[in-house]
């Protein structure tokens, strides 16, 4: 296996209090977002278009017991410093007997800035994100930490540029949190951005699901109108019942991603592409036998008068370019050559509350212990080596 035996798929970086001061430029850090104070005295980041703060409890204390995990009243003084420092990040996963991470952005920090009206803004803050990933996160050892550069949401001309430096610079994957083009969908115009990561060999990733610019800007109109009439979110007086549906929701987060798939299969992006591919983080692979078969029957069902553009059935672009992250997953691992053994990876999601450190080993023997081991070998870390080139 060489040296990268386990590789976590899905990581994540809780900023440090600095970021914005260090990284970004001086003339936009009146709208950079800012560290507060939430409703028990705990640290908390004010977005854009957020009626009230970002708590950090729950992405700050790894190893922490369930019960014990509360979303407000944490601080940075009681955050564990390998959340937002590289070389604390490292001995954390000296810990949890992990090789490697794959890195992706707190989601709210770079949706603060995708959904911007100001494209000078935009870039801006993407940059100075993907500045303090490069420069000081994984400066420790950027071949344990592996960073996704984040691309903007300012078209596709700055997709492309984004994507080349970053290869360039030596990312080993990107990001991108909605179509590249910035549509509210797929369409041609994304192209340009799937030809440029097959010539650059650069795997794509895509983090649950993609909004555009222009839906990111309304659902902050949308917000500010309801703070205006007194709807302050979790923090008014229905808080129990908006955090009970906040956590139902997190168990059905793959729901969305099934139109992803489809609109990427269908509309040929890897025929014209066969190189492509793109890698669908936080999902979870127990579903993906059900959405194969649906997909093949609707295709052979359809194929005839439809103009489907593919010559083959839909499940032979997800094994061949398609692959996706799980976390605590028992059907995908039992059904997992169902979902394709290549095409699965395991990750922990630190230091998010759902992670299992400092068990992680022990997580994986409970769930895949019972697999041969050269499947379970490909499962933690074959996989993510291969596809994020982590040996070359």
């Amino acid at each position: 296996m060489g040296r990268y035996e386990i590789v976590d798929g899905d990581c994540h970086i809780l900023e440090p209090r600095n970021i914005w001061e260090t990284w970004l430029a001086k003339q936009y850090q009146d709208k950079a977002p800012k560290l507060v104070k939430d409703a028990d005295g705990g640290d908390a980041w004010q977005f854009a278009g957020a009626p009230d703060p970002d708590p950090i409890g729950l992405v700050s204390t790894p190893g922490m017991q369930w019960d014990q995990f509360r979303w407000t009243g944490v601080t940075y003084d009681d955050a564990r410093p390998g959340c937002y420092n590289g070389a604390e990040r490292l001995e954390d996963m000296d810990t949890d007997g992990v090789d490697a991470e794959i890195l992706f952005p707190p989601q709210r920090t770079v949706g603060h800035f995708l959904g911007d009206e100001d494209d000078e803004f935009v870039r801006a803050g993407i940059s100075a994100y993907n500045d303090f990933l490069w420069e000081e996160f994984c400066a420790p050892d950027r071949s344990r930490l592996v960073g996704m550069a984040q691309i903007p949401s300012t078209g596709i001309d700055d997709a492309v540029d984004f994507l080349r430096k970053a290869r360039a610079r030596g990312f080993k994957g990107v990001v991108i949190s909605g179509w590249p083009s910035g549509g509210d969908t797929i369409s041609d115009g994304d192209d340009p951005f799937w030809a440029a990561a097959s010539d650059e060999a650069v795997p794509v990733c895509i983090h649950i699901n993609l909004v555009s610019r222009r839906a990111r800007q309304a659902q902050r109109k949308a917000a500010a109108a309801a703070a205006a009439q007194g709807n302050h979110g979790v923090y008014g007086g229905k808080a129990a019942k908006a955090n009970a549906k906040a956590v139902g929701g997190l168990a059905g987060v793959f729901s969305v991603v099934p139109s992803t798939i489809g609109q990427l299969i269908f509309t040929g992006t890897f025929e014209r592409f066969p190189d492509l591919r793109i890698a669908l983080i936080e999902t979870g692979v127990g579903w993906i036998p059900h959405l194969l078969e649906q997909m093949d029957d609707r295709y052979w069902r359809n194929r005839s008068w439809g103009n489907i553009p593919i010559q083959q059935p839909p499940s032979y672009y997800w094994y061949r370019n398609l692959s996706a992250t799980f976390i605590t997953d028992r059907n995908g691992v039992d059904n997992r050559h169902a979902v394709g053994v290549e095409n699965m990876l395991w990750s922990s999601d630190y230091p998010h509350h759902g992670n299992d450190w400092p068990y992680s080993r022990k997580t994986i023997t409970d769930m895949m212990g019972h697999i041969p081991m050269p499947e379970r070998r490909l499962i933690v870390g074959g996989n993510a080596s291969r596809i994020f080139h982590l040996d070359g």
